[in-house]
Order: C-alpha cells, then structure tokens, then sequence
C-alpha cells in the first residue's frame, strides 16, 4: 500500500467475507510503486551468521540447553498510540531472563509508521526496545520502504542504517542500547545456525507484495543450500494467506514461492508473515508434510485487523482452496510468537499481551524437513 495509510474499516458495510478475502490473488511482479533494491551490503548470497553476533556466554547457554529461542512478530510500529507496543515489547523484554531465556528477536516489517522516518525510529524502535538487549533483526515491510529522502537515496535509508550498517549504525543518542548491532548483508538475506536457517524475502511497498525474479532466484538457492538437518524458517512481510478484512492473501505469491520450492527441492518447514494486524496459524499440506503457514502482525501498531464474516468452526477449510485449513486466529488482542529450535524438536507458542500479561494462545509444531 503505496504512499497512504490503510487502517481497519470503521464504516457500516458490511465487511467481505473471509473465503473472499482469502482467495484474492494479485500481480507480483514489479510494477507503479516498485521501489528498487539497494545494492548488498556484502557479496552473496547474504547469509549471516547467528554465532558471529551472539555473545560467547549465550553460545555457550544455547550448546547447554540444546535449545535456540526467538520471537517474532511484525507491524510494531506504535505510532499515534504506542501503549500496545510498549506492553508487547516489555513482555518479550522479561522472557530474556527466565528459566527459557530467547536469544533475539526476528521482525517481520514495518517497524515505523507511516513511512519508515528516520525520525520515528526514536520513539517507534529504539525506546520501547531499549531494555532488549539480545540482537533484533528484520526484514522491511512495506511502510519501511516509503521513507522521504534525498533524491538518489534509496526510500529504504533509515531502514539500511539501523539494521544493515556494520559500522556506525543509526542509533538515540539518548538512550543507551545494549544489544549488539544487526549488521545484515542486504534487505534480502538469510540467518544461519546448524540447527536453524531463517531466509528473509523483502515483499517491497506496492499492496500486492511485489518481487524481482532475482530475488526468487536467490531465494531457490538458498533452500537448495539450507543443510538437511537445519529447520528452514520463509520469512516475508506480506503472507501468502490471510481471512483478514483489510488486506487478505495473494494467492499469486504463494504460487510463485512454489516454483522455487520445486526447483530447490525442498519446501520450508514453516513460512511466517505480518502485514494483517491479527494473529492467524494456517496448516497447509505439501505432499505427505503439513506446513504451518502464519501470520503475526500484532506486535504493536493500535489498530487490529479483524477477521472477515463467515469463518466455519475451527479448524476450517474454504470452498476454492485445497489443501489448506485454517487452525487459528485472534484479533482482539495484541502479542507475538517465541520459536524454540532443538536438535530433534521445532515448537512455537503464541502469546497474547493485556494488563494479565502474556499469555499462551495457541501453540504448534514446526515440522522437520523430509
């Protein structure tokens, strides 16, 4: 969504229905609204590694437990109203120290609103995180890459410095933050540990979820590559499928993702997006494997995306889309998701924030690659 703002309908229509909202399909190559890639902050094919930016002590910690833990969550942004955020980014802040401790956050865009200022990034990002002192990462969402600049600078600016600069990253001069610089290779780009591999696929700004056919490239290289043990984790901004009533799925993205999963030969284990601001777990079946498909856009931006009418018992399957079952949704409150990565086991807990605290709403394996 391009240049304006879209928030949940307030008028008296009658909102669409969830099997419409959930069929809808959309054009995904580059078109108006397209912003260009910047150039690699580093050579590909942009991986980074988990281990060359965690601190000795929580290496030794995750080779111990045999256990790596992360939230992940996206459309933070708490912009006019940044209480939501604050609770969310608070309740992530105390699992850091329990008995489970997570070792960073994964951020699935649009982190500032409306348009990614850097003059937002202060009391949007750097204040409500600044007791997070594990590494945040990201991949940009399509607000991110709306941000106003100088002509011959890419709209994706504030967003590079904060997240992709090796050296001298933007920061609050007010606020000291603890954690240790993302320093990411590129808006596209994978996080890698033995036991984990989170490829990150930046969607771009137009509504429909735009993406370059290098970028697909890349991305069929990198499951090629992923090792068979690791579980591999699709990372985007705009989910494939969604029943919410203000921006649905885009069934044409989910069809260009299977291309490349056929070329590679391996299909993710899980596939997580935001965008919707709502909580919502989708099983899909490829072949003889279930494939948990999710979207988690309720880190902290106010408004909340309701689900469109009509949505049948749950678990629910819709008329015109086989092989795919809705498990869960929730939008009535805001909160975030904690993966937990074992040798042998992949689980994630969603947890809903409100004045009880965080609380489980809905938990699901993470299946193993085949």
């Amino acid at each position: 969504m391009s240049g304006t703002l879209k928030t949940a309908r307030t008028s008296t229509a009658e909102p669409p229905a969830a099997r419409t909202q959930l069929l809808k399909r959309r054009p995904i190559s580059p078109g108006p609204g397209f912003v260009p890639l910047p150039p690699p902050r580093s050579a590909a094919p942009y991986r980074h590694a988990l281990a060359d930016v965690l601190g000795r002590q929580q290496l030794t910690t995750i080779r111990r437990s045999e256990a790596l833990r992360f939230h992940c969550v996206g459309d933070t942004g708490g912009w006019r109203d940044g209480r939501p955020q604050c609770e969310v980014a608070n309740a992530m802040v105390s699992d850091l120290d329990s008995d489970t401790p997570v070792h960073f956050f994964y951020h699935l865009g649009d982190v500032v609103y409306p348009h990614g200022e850097e003059a937002h990034y202060g009391p949007q990002f750097f204040a409500p995180y600044r007791d997070y002192d594990a590494p945040i990462f990201a991949i940009p969402g399509n607000h991110d890459g709306e941000a106003p600049v100088e002509a011959g600078t890419s709209p994706l600016e504030p967003f590079l410095r904060a997240f992709c600069s090796p050296s001298q990253p933007l920061h609050d001069a007010a606020l000291r933050v603890r954690r240790p610089a993302a320093a990411q290779p590129h808006v596209h780009w994978t996080l890698v540990h033995e036991r984990l591999w989170i490829i990150g696929l930046y969607t771009n700004v137009p509504e429909d979820g735009q993406v370059e056919e290098s970028q697909l490239e890349w991305l069929t290289g990198e499951l090629r590559a992923a090792p068979l043990k690791a579980r591999v984790i699709l990372a985007m901004h705009r989910p494939v499928y969604s029943i919410d009533v203000v921006h649905g799925s885009n069934l044409d993205l989910g069809d260009a993702l299977d291309v490349c999963f056929d070329r590679a030969g391996r299909v993710p284990d899980a596939v997580v997006g935001a965008h919707a601001h709502a909580y919502q777990r989708f099983t899909r079946h490829v072949g003889d494997r279930q494939v948990p498909y999710v979207v988690v856009g309720s880190g902290g931006f106010h408004e909340r995306h309701a689900a469109g009418t009509g949505v049948p018992d749950l678990p629910a399957t819709f008329p015109g889309l086989e092989g795919v079952r809705l498990e869960a949704h929730q939008a009535e409150a805001h909160g975030y998701l904690t993966v937990t990565v074992t040798p042998s086991h992949a689980e994630a807990v969603y947890r809903t924030v409100s004045g009880d605290g965080a609380l489980a709403y809905d938990r699901f394996v993470i299946p193993g690659p085949a």
